[in-house]
C-alpha cells in the first residue's frame, strides 16, 4: 500500500485519538517481559512499542479460553491491538483457516476479527527463545496488518495494509516517507534477522522439515525428548496456532448451555473416547503429536506450517524443554538433554 512518517509526538496524538473510539490495546513492560494491557488516555507515553512479541498471542483476543456458545453471546465491541508480531500474524492466519474460512463457522470469532484492527510492530529486540528465522518468517510482517510500524528514532514509519488501515490514519494528512528512511527500515530489519539467526546457530533445524518429518515420527529419541514434561498444557495454550477445544454442555432446570474451552493435546484426557479409551495412552505419543501437529498435520490441512518460531513454548516450560533442542535431536539422530540452562528476556 503506501508508507508513511510520523513524529514520535504526533503518533501520540494519533493513538489518542483512537482511545475515544476504540479500546486499544498496547504492549507495557512487566517484569522485563511485555504484555498487553488496556490503554488509558493518560498513560499513551509509558507503553512498549517496537521491541518484541508480547506474552499473549492474538487469540487470547479472538478465541478466549472459555466463553459460553449457547445461548449466544453478544460480541459488539470495537478495538484496535497495536504491538503484534509477524509470528502472531503468521498464527492468526491458522486461526482464520479454523474458525471462519471453513465449512462450519464460529460466529463470536467472526465476529470479533470483523470488529478489531491489528497495528502490527516489526521486532527490533529478538529474544534468545526467538526463532522465527530458522523456519523462513521473518521477524517483520509483509502481510495480515492493517497498520505496521517500525520504530525509528524519533518516530516510527507507517505501513498501510488494507482500507481499514488507510482509514485509521487518513485524518492525519501524514506525508509519505523518504527513501532514507525505508532504507534505515531495511537495516533494522536485516539487524533483527541476524540477531535471530546467530542466537538459533548451535541448532540444526532443516529448512525442508515439513518434507521430512513424517519419516521421523517412529524415531526413538521421542521416548526420551518428553522426560521433563510435567503435562501442564503452557506449551499450548501460549501457542499462537494451537486452536483444540471441546465443548462442555451444562443442563438444569431453568435451561440449557454449552460452553467451549481451551484444551491441549498433553493433557492425559485429550480425545479419550467414551468408553475411555485413549489413541494416545503415552506421554511420549501425546509429545509426539504437538510436534508432528506443527510441522506434518497442519502443513497438509492448511498448506501452512503451524509453528510461528514465537519461542513462547520454550520460555513458559517449566519442564525447561526446548523444542529446538527437541528438534535437533531427532534430525541429528542423537540423544541429548533438551533442557534450557537459562533464558535472556528484554
Amino acid at each position: 500500500m503506501a508508507i508513511y512518517f510520523i513524529e514520535k509526538n504526533r503518533f501520540e496524538e494519533l493513538i489518542i485519538s483512537w482511545v475515544s473510539d476504540y479500546d486499544v490495546f498496547v504492549p507495557f513492560e512487566r517484569n522485563q517481559q511485555l504484555f498487553y494491557e488496556l490503554l488509558l488516555p493518560n498513560n499513551t507515553e509509558n507503553f512498549s512499542a517496537g521491541l518484541v512479541r508480547p506474552v499473549q498471542p492474538l487469540k487470547f483476543f479472538f478465541n478466549p479460553f472459555q466463553e459460553r456458545v449457547v445461548p449466544e453471546i453478544e460480541v459488539k465491541e470495537k478495538r484496535i491491538i497495536i504491538g503484534a508480531a509477524n509470528c502472531d500474524l503468521k498464527g492468526l492466519k491458522i486461526l482464520d483457516r479454523v474458525f471462519i474460512e471453513g465449512d462450519y463457522k464460529d460466529p463470536n470469532y467472526e465476529k470479533r476479527r470483523k470488529n478489531t484492527f491489528i497495528v502490527s510492530i516489526d521486532c527490533t529486540q529478538p529474544l534468545s527463545v526467538c526463532f522465527c528465522k530458522t523456519l523462513g518468517i521473518n521477524p517483520y510482517p509483509d502481510s495480515g496488518f492493517d497498520l505496521n510500524l517500525t520504530k525509528l528514532e524519533n518516530g516510527f514509519l507507517i505501513e498501510t495494509g488494507s482500507e481499514n488501515g488507510v482509514k485509521l490514519i487518513e485524518k492525519f494528512a501524514l506525508k509519505p516517507s523518504s527513501e532514507s528512511l525505508i532504507s534505515e527500515r531495511e537495516k533494522i530489519r536485516n539487524q533483527s534477522s541476524a540477531v535471530i539467526l546467530k542466537h538459533n546457530e548451535q541448532f540444526h533445524i532443516p529448512s525442508n522439515i515439513t518434507e521430512i518429518f513424517h519419516k521421523l515420527f517412529f524415531h526413538k529419541n521421542w521416548e526420551e525428548v518428553w522426560k521433563t514434561c510435567v503435562q501442564c498444557g503452557s506449551c499450548t495454550n501460549i501457542c499462537p496456532s494451537c486452536v483444540c477445544f471441546f465443548l462442555e454442555d451444562i443442563s438444569k432446570k431453568d435451561g440449557f448451555m454449552k460452553s467451549k474451552i481451551w484444551d491441549s493435546c498433553l493433557l492425559p484426557g485429550y480425545a479419550r473416547m467414551a468408553s475411555g479409551v485413549s489413541p494416545r495412552p503415552l506421554l511420549a505419543e501425546r509429545y509426539r503429536n504437538r510436534l508432528a501437529c506443527k510441522y506434518q498435520y497442519m502443513v497438509e490441512n492448511f498448506k501452512m506450517i503451524g509453528c510461528t518460531g514465537c519461542g513462547r513454548c520454550i520460555a513458559g516450560c517449566p519442564g525447561k524443554i526446548d523444542k529446538r533442542k527437541v528438534l535437533s535431536s531427532i534430525f541429528e539422530d542423537k540423544v541429548m538433554d533438551v533442557r534450557y540452562e537459562s533464558l535472556k528476556y528484554l
